[in-house]
This record gives C-alpha cells, sequence and structure tokens, in this order.
C-alpha cells in the first residue's frame, strides 16, 4: 500500500491540478482494466468458437497491448510532466480510437455517434472548463471529414448536440471549480479561526495552570485547614493542613459529605448537627462553629465560593486550631467571674454602709455628709450593677448560668418590676405604664428570675434614655405558641446601623446621651443571652426621634428535647 501510494502521489501543490490528475488516474485505470476484460473476453470467445475470427482475434492481441502501453505511457506523463499534457494525449488517443470502434457510416449518421460525448464531456474535467468547445470542435471535424469521405452531407443536428453538450459541461465544470474555490476559501478561513482558537486556547489553559499551581502553592501554604465543597456537599479540594487538625489524609476526604467528614472525626452529635447546619447554609459573616477533638478545640468557619460572574458553585469551611485562645478565654472568663464574685460581697456592704449614714441609722448628719453619702451609695449601686452584668457575662461565656424554668404568675412579674423602676421613671418624670393582655393565663413558663432581669434591664435602658414622656409595658399572646413581653419608650430612638450590633457584647450606640448615661455595653447583650437560653428571641423597631419598641417572646409551654438541643447549639456557638 506503501508503495501504491507513492506510485499515485501527485506531486503539485496546485489543488485544482492535483484533482484532475487524480481523476485522470482513475480513467487510465478503468481503461486498462476494461482493456484487459475485452482481451480475456476475446480469447474465450474465439477459443469456445463463437462469432469471432482469427483475423479479428489478432487485431484485438495487437491493439490492447498497443493500448495498454499507451495508457501506460500518459500515466507517467501525468505523474512526472503535466497533467493537462496527459490528459490532452489521452483524450486524443480515444479520438483516435473511436474512430475504429465501428463503420464510418454508423459513426458518421448512426448509433455509434454517441462516442464523441464521451471526451466532450470529460475535457472539461480533466483539462479546463472551456475544453469541452475544443473536443467539441474535433469531434465536429472527425464528423465532417467521415461524411466526406461517404460522400454524404454532415449531419449537423449531431454537432450541434456536440456544442450544446460543450456548454452544459463547461457550466458545470465551472460551477464545480468555483464551488470548490469557495470550499478551500472557507477551509482556509476555518483552518485559520481553529488555529487562533487552538492558540487562545494554549495560552488560556497556560494561564489556568500557572494560576492554578499559583493556588495550589498558597493553599498549602495556608497553616489553616481548608477543604472547599462542590454545590452537592462533596469535598472536592482540601490542602495538607487539614491532616494535622483532623487526622484525615486530603486524598481521604474527596467525595466525602460533611457528615461522613463528622463521622471519620468523632464528633458528637450536637456538633456534628451544628457543623452540617454551618457549611449546608454559609452565608457572609456567618459565626463560626467550634468544637472539641482530642485536646484540640477547633473552629470552623464556612462561606460561599462565588464565581466571577456571581454565581454560588460551592461553600469552603476553614478549619482553625482556636485551643490557645479558647485556653486565654477560658482563664478570662473564670477571671472575670471570679474578681466578679468577690467584688459583689464587699461593694454590697459599702452599699448599705452608705444607705445607713444617708438615712441617719447610726445619728444626725449634715447637709453635706448625707450628700456625700448619697454619692457614694449612688456609685455603689453603679458599681454593682457593673460588677453583677460583667459576672452574669462570664457566667453565659463559660456555660454555667443556670436557667430554672418553672411555672410563675405573670401579674407578680409585672408588680416587681413596677416596684424596682417606678422611683426612677418618677425621678425623670416619666410616666411608667403596665398592662397584662386578658387573654394572658393566668400561669406561665419560664425562670422568674432571669424574666424579671430582663424586664428591669429594658424598663431601665428605657427610662435612662427616655428624656420626656413615657414608657408602657405590655405582657400579651403574641399567637397560640407564644407569649411576649413588650417595652415601648418615647426616646430619641436607635439608628438602623445600631440596631445591627446593639445586642453584641461591651457595644454601644455612640451618641451623646449614651456617653453621658456611662454603662460598658453588657445590658442588651446579656437581655438576648437570656431570653435565648429561656427558648424565647428578641427584636426591636425603633424610629429615630419616636421611640423604641423591644419584644421578647417566649414559648408558652415547656420546650421539648430537641428544641433544648438546638437553644443550645445557637448560645454556644454564638449564633
Amino acid at each position: 500500500m506503501s508503495i501504491l501510494n507513492r506510485l499515485f502521489e501527485i506531486p503539485s501543490s496546485d489543488p485544482d491540478d492535483v484533482r484532475r490528475r487524480k481523476l485522470l488516474n482513475v480513467l487510465l485505470i478503468g481503461v486498462s482494466v476494461l482493456t484487459i476484460i475485452g482481451l480475456l473476453a476475446a480469447e474465450i470467445l474465439y477459443t469456445t468458437g463463437q462469432a469471432i475470427s482469427a483475423e479479428e482475434k489478432t487485431l484485438i492481441l495487437i491493439s490492447g497491448p498497443l493500448l495498454l502501453l499507451s495508457l501506460l505511457i500518459i500515466f507517467t506523463i501525468n505523474r512526472f510532466v503535466a497533467g493537462n499534457l496527459a490528459s490532452i494525449v489521452f483524450l486524443l488517443l480515444l479520438l483516435g480510437i473511436f474512430l475504429f470502434t465501428d463503420t464510418p457510416s454508423e459513426l458518421a449518421n448512426g448509433r455509434s455517434l454517441f462516442v464523441f460525448f464521451i471526451p466532450i464531456t470529460i475535457a472539461s474535467l480533466l483539462i479546463r472548463p472551456g475544453a469541452s468547445f475544443i473536443f467539441a470542435a474535433l469531434g465536429s471535424i472527425e464528423i465532417a471529414l467521415l461524411a466526406d469521405y461517404l460522400g454524404i452531407l454532415p449531419n449537423v443536428p449531431a454537432i450541434t448536440g456536440f456544442f450544446l453538450l460543450a456548454i452544459i459541461s463547461w457550466l458545470s465544470s465551472r460551477s464545480l471549480e468555483q464551488a470548490l474555490r469557495d470550499l478551500r476559501t472557507v477551509n482556509a478561513e476555518l483552518d485559520q479561526r481553529v488555529e487562533d482558537r487552538t492558540r487562545e486556547l494554549t495560552e488560556s489553559l497556560a494561564r489556568e495552570v500557572a494560576e492554578t499551581s499559583k493556588t495550589q502553592a498558597i493553599l498549602e501554604s495556608i497553616t489553616d485547614g481548608v477543604i472547599v465543597f462542590d454545590t452537592s456537599g462533596k469535598a472536592m479540594v482540601a490542602n495538607l493542613a487539614i491532616d494535622r487538625l483532623l487526622g484525615i489524609k486530603p486524598n481521604d476526604l474527596i467525595e466525602k459529605t460533611i457528615e461522613e467528614i463528622a463521622f471519620q472525626i468523632v464528633l458528637n452529635d450536637q456538633d456534628r448537627q451544628a457543623l452540617s447546619q454551618l457549611l449546608d447554609s454559609p452565608y457572609e459573616g456567618s459565626s463560626p462553629v467550634r468544637f472539641k477533638r482530642g485536646g484540640k478545640t477547633l473552629s470552623v468557619i464556612a462561606a460561599p465560593v462565588q464565581s466571577e460572574a456571581g454565581g454560588v458553585f460551592g461553600t469552603v469551611a476553614v478549619f482553625r486550631d482556636y485551643t490557645r485562645e479558647a485556653e486565654v478565654e477560658q482563664m478570662k472568663n473564670t477571671f472575670i467571674a471570679m474578681v466578679s464574685h468577690e467584688l459583689r460581697t464587699p461593694l454590697s456592704a459599702v452599699l448599705a454602709y452608705a444607705e445607713m449614714l444617708r438615712d441617719k441609722v447610726y445619728g444626725p448628719v449634715n447637709a453635706k455628709q448625707a450628700n456625700v453619702a448619697q454619692r457614694i451609695y449612688a456609685n455603689s449601686q453603679r458599681l454593682l450593677i457593673l460588677v453583677s452584668d460583667l459576672l452574669d457575662q462570664a457566667q453565659i461565656e463559660a456555660g454555667t448560668l443556670k436557667i430554672h424554668l418553672t411555672e410563675f404568675n405573670p401579674g407578680e412579674l409585672i408588680d416587681a418590676m413596677q416596684g424596682t423602676m417606678e422611683k426612677p421613671a418618677k425621678d425623670k418624670g416619666l410616666e411608667l405604664s403596665s398592662h397584662i393582655d386578658p387573654g394572658v393565663p393566668g400561669i406561665l413558663y419560664g425562670d422568674p428570675q432571669r424574666l424579671q432581669q430582663v424586664l428591669v434591664n429594658l424598663v431601665n435602658n428605657a427610662v435612662k434614655f427616655t428624656e420626656k414622656g413615657k414608657v408602657t409595658v405590655s405582657l400579651y399572646l403574641h399567637d397560640a405558641e407564644q407569649w411576649a413581653l413588650e417595652v415601648m419608650d418615647t426616646g430619641p430612638g436607635i439608628s438602623t446601623e445600631a440596631q445591627e450590633y446593639i445586642f453584641e457584647s461591651f457595644r454601644q450606640v455612640n451618641t451623646g446621651d449614651t456617653r453621658n448615661h456611662g454603662g460598658i455595653g453588657l445590658g442588651l447583650s446579656i437581655v438576648k443571652r437570656l431570653v435565648n437560653l429561656m427558648f424565647g428571641e428578641i427584636s426591636l423597631t425603633s424610629t429615630l426621634n419616636q421611640g423604641t419598641t423591644f419584644t421578647a417572646k417566649f414559648p408558652l409551654h415547656p420546650p421539648t428535647r430537641e428544641h433544648v438541643h438546638d437553644t443550645t447549639d445557637r448560645i454556644d456557638s454564638g449564633r
């Protein structure tokens, strides 16, 4: 096959020339095969004694090899010299052969006229479209010469047919060549486009590989563990640091869900549920989930992975060794709790003695002494409140603050608040009113001591920041499952920006009133934590220069076990 391919290979860069020469090769091979078949048929017919004479056999045996030799010469010319020359010789050879295929009368005016159609038709394909006219003329000359030889008039209709066929062949060949040229142009453009796109893709791939290598190098250099999950929740990328933190090889995490990973690192149900919830619904600014593994405390934060177009195609989870920070935080909470507890006893004594001095228990005092005693009492009381807040905050952070859920009377809760806050409100000239909706049951469920702390804290805030008007406390049924405490004031209101952080620890609204009234920003934080610990939720609505309303909602019925677990998770994780 290799030899045949080289034999029939056309040494030309012109695609039209290659096409024509290949077509000529096909015709040469076809005529050669027909010639060989004709020689074999003549031999068979002669041997079987059928209608062929010895002279005809001799003529065939001589002319056949000569024709094959002529075809070989034409093939050689076509292969090594020029295609057009070989085609012309081939077509002239056909015209010459056709003169001996039948009697002169049949060729000039009979059944064999059709043989002259052959060179006319294929001339436009082998040489040029206009070559059909040349061979139409040559065929016409042959017919005219034969007619003159026979002494008859030339066959004008046949000659006219030759030129009509030449026109048709010219048009067909010309259309074919035009179509081929257009196709080559389109192919050239497509090749160029493919080349350009291939080059662009190669450059893009090179950039992508470089960027991927850079990203991988950065990822591996991060000391925090990183796992990237796809939209189906399966891990697709993990760095080496994850092995140090979780004790699992990065390759062992690929295609694993967070539940499977949590099972591998042996997390309890509570931590596994919190971790799954964080990764199922990541959002910017979400609080981390912390859990213990062995002797380490790990902190996990998650965020959605967004494409440049803004679509989300996964979630990234960052695992951080929080052990040292957790230890320091625990030491801080323990220290604050200890100091706060130790401060409360002497402060209570100072407060009591100051009150007795002010009230002249130990004898009469002059106006200046009474004023000093009042100042000692007021500042000691303020300091005791701060210490109590710090102690509550430390206990909440350490998880040691206990909630005692029991039945209580809502009327007693409101009366106790009135007894505590009525005088401070009256001293500022404010109206403090309270209302219990008639539909509220006579017995509710909660921790009455902590509910009193929540209510007094909210009312105290309202009184402290309201300069004129009133403070209204309402207790009502929010719906069939919840009851609510509402504290509404006519104070300066809280800005939208401040409402976003008002419940955070050690955060205060940055206004002149806040600075004048003091405080360390723990009151509302403690209120929110206490409300959450009692399975409730708190919210606020506020309009600047019109007032603020805090609403705390609590369940009417004792919580279920699942509710207890869910609330504990939210408190522990800070969510």
